[in-house]
């Protein structure tokens, strides 16, 4: 009996994260066809013109004499401002930046307790979740039988152990293939009082940097479980 109950769960455990990443795929796809991001022009005495995103800020336009050409400073405050959230019912709370909307979702029936998705509004192939699942088998055995159903779609796969606020887990960065372009995935799992607490970040890869790394972390390093 006890054999057939984890067959079982593995099969759902399959089962969801397909789901999950094709729903990922689906968004990061939907966002490099739209690219909603808005653009601004700016022209300087008809002698420099230049085009920027709209997450940008202009703070300085100078010139050093009358015959030099003008210097700019720009800089992205996407990830300065965080916003708290926080679910009295599964007693756990995390920041997000200001410019990520989010929306909660169910899936009745499952092991997925709570899930909350996030999306940058202005660059929205850029996007994750928070989860909270039952985890009635260890961290480790649970990993293993994900990474085993989604492993050859991986390129270039680290796996660490890591400790955040006194929960321990792992930390998975690792890139997934596309048909026309690959997409960058960051994700933590941490575990406590039988419940994983996930947190995954994706994009294309070619949008990813190191803002949006240090965002990601921020966001983990946020999460308290009461």
């Amino acid at each position: 009996m006890h054999f057939i109950l984890v067959t079982n769960y593995k099969k759902k455990l399959i089962l969801l994260f397909s789901i999950l990443m094709l729903w990922i795929l689906i968004i990061v796809g939907t966002g490099l066809l739209i690219d909603e991001t808005v653009k601004y022009t700016v022209t300087i005495n008809s002698h420099l013109s230049f085009s920027f995103p709209a997450t940008f800020n202009i703070s300085n336009v100078y010139t050093k004499d009358d015959n030099s050409a003008p210097y700019l400073q720009a800089s992205n405050n996407n990830y300065k401002n965080f916003i708290d959230f926080k679910s009295a019912d599964e007693g756990f709370e995390f920041s997000y930046p200001s410019i990520f909307e989010i929306d909660m979702k169910s899936f009745p029936g499952s092991e997925i307790l709570y899930h909350i998705d996030f999306q940058n509004k202005q660059e929205k192939m850029k996007a994750g979740f928070v989860q909270i699942w039952s985890l009635p088998i260890s961290l480790e055995k649970f990993l293993e039988q994900s990474k085993q159903s989604a492993m050859e779609d991986f390129i270039n796969f680290s796996s660490k152990k890591i400790k955040v606020n006194n929960l321990e887990g792992y930390f998975w960065e690792y890139t997934v293939k596309g048909a026309s372009s690959n997409y960058k995935a960051l994700e933590v799992f941490l575990s406590k009082d039988s419940k994983l607490y996930r947190i995954s970040y994706f994009m294309p890869e070619k949008k990813y940097n190191n803002d949006e790394y240090e965002m990601f972390w921020k966001i983990v390093k946020s999460l308290k479980i009461k």
